[in-house]
Formats: structure tokens, sequence, C-alpha cells
């Protein structure tokens, strides 16, 4: 995602949340998945909590 700006990475960088286009994305490298996680930092916050990823969201301020 040429542009795309890295808001967190794991240690091996095989997760990352991005923000590109107006929106917040969890992408897993190894597989190339993306999930939408909002338009906001709350959203994204938010939806983290949903999708049961307490780990990112611990660490995203």
């Amino acid at each position: 995602m040429a542009g795309a700006v890295i808001i967190w990475a794991n240690d091996d960088k095989s997760e990352q949340i991005v923000y590109f286009n107006n929106e917040y994305i969890l992408i897993t490298i190894t597989d190339m998945k993306r999930i939408s996680l909002g338009e906001t930092l709350e959203d994204a916050k938010e939806k983290l909590k949903e999708i049961d990823r307490y780990d990112i969201y611990k660490e995203i301020k």
C-alpha cells in the first residue's frame, strides 16, 4: 500500500495497522488479509475490541 502510514506493527512486522485513504486497516502480512477498522482512531480501537484483539488495543495510543 504505497502512501500508507504505519500506525502500529508487531515485533516481526507480520501484522500492521496502517492509515490509508482516510481509513485504518489491520493487515496480516503472511496472508495479506485486510480488516477495515474505521475512519477514526476511536473507531479503530472499538473494532479491535469487537474482533477480540485486545493485545493490539492496549498498545494503541
